[in-house]
């Protein structure tokens, strides 16, 4: 039971590592299709598999259409990467340091062959373990593969998207520098103000002098711009205030909850955004891979209606098997896809 729990929590990590080395290629790109970078000729090369990039002791290991493959299969296991081009686009440098993954790995299993782990009855029987859960990770990618093959997206569909979204496209960010000091008091904020210089950093030095009041730097505000998690940089009415200015830089007031802030606005920009060719490949994998959910839904309903499905809800009802409240609270905060993810790896 040991045994299936650590398969099981560390199921992602081992199922791509077993699929680097399976020859999986049904999922990958046919070699006639994929566009190989070409690498520097090695030493050896393998007629069949192109280039060798790696051997131990003189025994080629990893050859050029391996390596490739490897990669296509990584890429093709996270559904985020979907549309996002395949191994051929990443850059030379991330190749390089997948190889050495590959090369650790590499000496990992010539080590365990050379000491007979292959014949370790603990090692057999996981390796069955294991294989089953490759077998239904598979099956999964390739009945999720055939429908996002499936999907096609138009450049009418791309530019509908880019003209109806082009604020999330933000290539530079447009808006003010603020800074403020937050009083208590607003007779304190107005004592401040009336000595409060307008260049940006005689401010914030005489601001962090400041002790009736706390200094805050919110760097560059607009008026779409947000911080980590969609919370705002700055107060709405402080930034409002702040986009409000007619003159910059400059100083103002304003009230926000309890407190009165002075502020400085300074450095006006216009918000710069990426012109739709600079970034239709990546428009068009976000449209392919929100258009895949969507099939993908489709596709499990029709399923559900098509296969009898029974669920023994008692198992879930019954005392001895209720989850223990810390392990609950953690699956709360845990969505039921990124679970599935971390025991199946798709």
């Amino acid at each position: 039971m040991k045994t299936t729990n650590m398969l099981l929590t560390h199921g992602s990590v081992m199922i791509i590592a077993l699929s680097l080395f399976a020859g999986c290629g049904s999922l990958s790109k046919s070699s006639k299709d994929e566009k190989i970078a070409p690498v520097a000729q090695a030493p050896n090369a393998d007629s069949d598999g192109g280039t060798t990039l790696c051997s131990i002791n003189g025994k080629p290991v990893i050859n050029e259409s391996d390596f490739m493959k490897s990669i296509t299969q990584v890429l093709q296991a996270n559904p985020f990467w979907r549309g996002a081009g395949g191994a051929d686009a990443l850059p030379l440098a991330i190749k390089r340091k997948f190889l050495d993954e590959m090369v650790k790995q590499e000496l990992i299993i010539a080590d365990a062959q050379k000491n007979n782990v292959e014949k370790d009855p603990a090692f057999t029987k996981e390796l069955e373990e294991m294989l089953k859960l490759v077998k239904r990770s598979l099956l999964v990618q390739f009945f999720e593969k055939r429908i996002f093959d499936s999907i096609e997206v138009t450049n009418s569909d791309i530019e509908k998207h880019y003209k109806e979204n082009k604020d999330r496209y933000v290539k530079v960010a447009g808006g003010v520098l603020v800074c403020s000091v937050a009083f208590d008091s607003e007779s304190a904020a107005d004592e401040f103000k009336a000595k409060a210089p307008s260049d940006m950093q005689a401010f914030e030095k005489l601001a962090k002098q400041e002790t009736a009041g706390s200094f805050n730097d919110y760097g560059r505000v607009s008026k779409d711009a947000r911080g980590e998690a969609g919370v705002e940089i700055a107060p709405k009415a402080l930034k409002n205030a702040a986009l409000g200015l007619k003159d910059f830089p400059g100083v103002g007031k304003v009230k926000v909850g309890k407190q009165f802030h002075i502020f400085c606005a300074a450095d006006p920009k216009e918000t710069e955004f990426f012109d739709l060719d600079e970034i239709r490949t990546q428009v068009e994998g976000i449209l392919k891979n929100n258009q895949f959910r969507d099939k993908l839904d489709e596709r499990l309903k029709s399923l559900s209606g098509s296969y009898e499905v029974s669920i023994n809800e008692d198992y879930f009802n019954t005392k001895e098997q209720e989850t223990p409240q810390g392990d609950a609270d953690q699956m709360d905060n845990m969505s039921l896809e990124d679970e599935m993810d971390s025991v199946v790896g798709a």
